[in-house]
């Protein structure tokens, strides 16, 4: 089953976080900055909250898949499979188009290289099994750390779920279903330590416990629409995530302290919102169900790989033929053709890649027992 709100916002964000990359990083907001107003400034700058979407929908997505899934053994490894095959040959094909893109501007094109260091292969190798941030090597490519958290989710969704099961009496592969108390006990208790304590430490960046918070929002969003639990829990949850966020904006005015924790707060507080809201009014299939966005959202796994050292080539190259100061009009130009490189290097990607990992995976789910 599609959700084409939910693909929506997914296509939204990727692009979001493409323009974020432009603005902030390739190689800097100016002068395209300088010409443009503070709010539009302002509103550029807050683009980098599309992750903060991502992880709440594949909490919601998750959850989703796992919604009649008897949990075994064998369960765990097909599941596991299933989500390595669907994701790491476009993640794979990334790595290596990052690492084209830096001996082409270090020895062709003399230009500044994407990645901070040349790589060295213990480095490629961290990133290739999705542990770079673990072991303490930079990235090859904005983004590649998201992907290493979402397959550490993986393994904790699937086990919770199964543990919420042997938790349930009368629990069996008949009645998947674990009960409310179940649920709570084993998602929400780690979720609230990683809104109130895990997400302020940076030694829990590259685990999956410094967002956790972000993906139960999505998991919860969704037991309240299944009616896996009352509407009494989403509301609790989203009462106390909100109470969190006005006592952390507190602490921001008391003493001045400049948080990027709120604000990722409140983006993934709203989009929990905005899908139940979609869900409630039954709206999940009808609201931002246009054909150009649902084929951004389709591209949106190999445009958040991709787009990185599509974007840094073009800009580069761009900013050497205008000597280092281009006009606001080249500037603009360069930010369009950036970004419209990225989607096409994104369908591309997609159609050769990303599109028959997905059907392999679709291949590899066993039928449920009779």
């Amino acid at each position: 089953m599609r959700f084409a709100f939910v693909d929506g916002l997914r296509g939204l964000s990727a692009l979001a976080i493409v323009v974020f990359h432009l603005w902030w990083y390739e190689p800097a907001p100016f002068p395209l900055g300088e010409s443009v107003n503070w709010l539009t400034q302002t509103a550029l700058l807050r683009t980098r909250g599309g992750v903060q979407v991502l992880l709440v929908i594949s909490g919601f997505v998750i959850a989703y898949t796992l919604r009649k899934t008897w949990v075994t053994p064998r369960e765990v490894l097909s599941f596991l499979a299933r989500r390595v095959v669907r994701l790491v040959p476009a993640y794979w094909v990334a790595i290596g188009f990052a690492l084209l893109v830096d001996l082409l501007c270090r020895t062709v094109f003399k230009l500044p290289s994407p990645c901070d260091a040349p790589p060295s292969l213990p480095r490629v190798a961290a990133h290739l099994v999705f542990l770079q941030d673990v072991l303490g090597f930079s990235s090859l490519s904005a983004g590649l750390w998201t992907v290493c958290i979402e397959m550490q989710f993986y393994v904790v969704a699937i086990l919770g779920w199964g543990l919420s099961q042997r938790l349930t009496t009368r629990s069996d592969i008949g009645h998947p279903q674990p009960r409310v108390a179940a649920l709570l006990a084993v998602f929400a208790t780690p979720a609230l330590v990683s809104l109130c304590y895990w997400q302020r430490l940076e030694s829990t960046e590259p685990w999956v416990t410094h967002y956790l918070w972000k993906f139960f929002l999505g998991m919860v969003t969704w037991w309240t629409l299944d009616r896996k639990v009352p509407l009494w829990v989403f509301v609790s949850v989203v009462t106390i995530a909100v109470g969190h966020l006005v006592f952390e904006l507190t602490l921001d005015t008391l003493f001045e302290w400049e948080f990027e924790i709120p604000s990722a707060n409140a983006i993934a507080i709203t989009t929990a919102i905005a899908i139940f809201i979609a869900g409630r009014r039954e709206r999940l299939h009808v609201w931002l169900n246009w054909p150009w966005l649902q084929h951004l959202s389709r591209i949106s796994y190999s445009l958040y790989l991709i787009h990185f050292p599509v974007c840094h080539l073009l800009t580069t190259a761009g900013w050497r033929a205008c000597h280092g100061g281009p006009t606001p009009v080249q500037a603009v130009a360069l930010f369009g053709a950036s970004c419209a490189a990225s989607l096409l290097a994104a369908h591309v990607l997609y159609v050769w890649v990303e599109a028959p990992s997905m059907t392999w995976a679709a291949r590899m789910k066993r039928r449920p027992s009779n």
